[in-house]
This record gives structure tokens, C-alpha cells and sequence, in this order.
């Protein structure tokens, strides 16, 4: 039995991936199969979101029970999380509260993650400066330095023209041929696990 679970799941796997795959190449012949498949796919994946978040829930309801000095933040997550699902359930996801929910509370954090992403990338670089004082430390820290200084007025100068326009340069064609590299790379990296699967080579789903 524990041999032949294993095999059964690499076949299903295999068979159902090389259908997904075909449907793209062949859409006339396997186009049916593959959107059965691909919904399939999706309410699983809604039943292991399902899961996880009642995971999460019982996990910080344990925690909230207890009287150490966390508890506090279990129950303001518990408290948020139902009261989202309760308003964005009752006045849908573009309604009005929920809008309300996403401007007042996700903006702001995502914002303060930023900016406390920016601090920690120039005092990184600044010690690394210190530590290792290569051409690349220094040009990343300088690259860091005018993209910070051009993304906002400087006190008793304003905006600087040549900063901004010098930090929209670095934004578009440096960082998004970067950015399209990392895509790029995770995008063949993507289709060599897939193919991998698809051939029975890794087998994460047992076996």
C-alpha cells in the first residue's frame, strides 16, 4: 500500500499535467478536459485557503487563551480577521467598507514596510561599506541614496529636477531589466519543475 499510493499519485499527476499542457498546444481536442482540470484545480486550492486560515485561527485562538505577553496580538488578529470576513462577505470585495478596510489599514502598513525596507537597505549598505568597501557596495548605496532623495522634496530645496529624473531613469531601465530578469529566471525555473513532474522525477506529492 505505501508503494502503490505514491505511484498512483505520480500517475495522476503526470496524466493530468500532460492534459493541462496538450489543451494549450491543442485546444480544439483537449480544451474541454483542460478547463475541467484547471477547475478542479481551483476549488482545491480555495479548500487548502479554506484550511489554512482555519488553521491560523485556531493557532492565535490558543495563543489568545493563554497570559503570556503575546496574547494581545492573537486576539487583535482573530478580531480583524472575522471582522473582514464578516464586512467584505456582507458589502462584497469592491463595496464601499471593504474599500474603506483596504485604505485605512492595508495601504498604511504596506507604506511603513516600505519605508522601513528603505532605512534597512541604506544602513545595510552603509555597513557594508565599512565592512567590505567594494565599487559595487559603493554604487548600490549611492543607487539606494538618489532614489530615496529623488522620491520625495528635499528640506529647503524642493524638488530637484536632476534627481528625479535621474532617479524615473533608474526605475525604468535598470530596475525593470532587473525585474525582468528575475521573472525570466523564475519562469524557466517554473517550467524545469514542471517538466520535472511531468516526468515523474520529483514527486512532492508522495513518494
Amino acid at each position: 500500500m505505501k508503494k502503490i499510493l505514491p505511484t498512483s499519485n505520480a500517475i495522476i499527476a503526470v496524466i493530468s499535467g500532460s492534459l493541462v499542457l496538450l489543451g494549450y498546444f491543442f485546444p480544439g481536442v483537449f480544451g474541454n478536459i483542460q478547463s475541467i482540470l484547471i477547475g478542479w484545480a481551483i476549488i482545491l486550492a480555495a479548500f487548502a485557503l479554506f484550511l489554512g486560515i482555519f488553521n491560523l485561527a485556531i493557532v492565535h485562538w490558543k495563543k489568545a487563551k493563554t497570559t503570556g505577553p503575546s496574547s494581545i496580538y492573537s486576539l487583535v488578529l482573530l478580531i480583524s480577521l472575522f471582522l473582514t470576513i464578516i464586512i467584505v462577505s456582507l458589502s462584497g470585495p469592491t463595496g464601499s467598507f471593504s474599500l474603506w478596510i483596504f485604505n485605512t489599514f492595508q495601504v498604511p502598513v504596506e507604506i511603513s514596510l516600505l519605508a522601513v525596507l528603505a532605512v534597512v537597505l541604506v544602513f545595510s549598505g552603509a555597513r557594508l561599506l565599512t565592512r567590505r568597501p567594494k565599487w559595487q557596495t559603493v554604487l548600490f548605496l549611492v543607487i539606494v541614496l538618489v532614489v530615496l532623495l529623488g522620491s520625495a522634496p528635499l528640506f529647503l530645496l524642493g524638488e530637484v529636477a536632476p534627481l528625479i529624473a535621474l532617479r524615473g531613469w533608474l526605475a525604468q531601465v535598470p530596475a525593470v531589466a532587473g525585474a525582468r530578469g528575475l521573472l525570466l529566471g523564475v519562469a524557466l525555473g517554473t517550467v524545469a519543475t514542471g517538466l520535472r513532474i511531468l516526468i515523474g522525477v520529483d514527486r512532492p506529492y508522495g513518494g
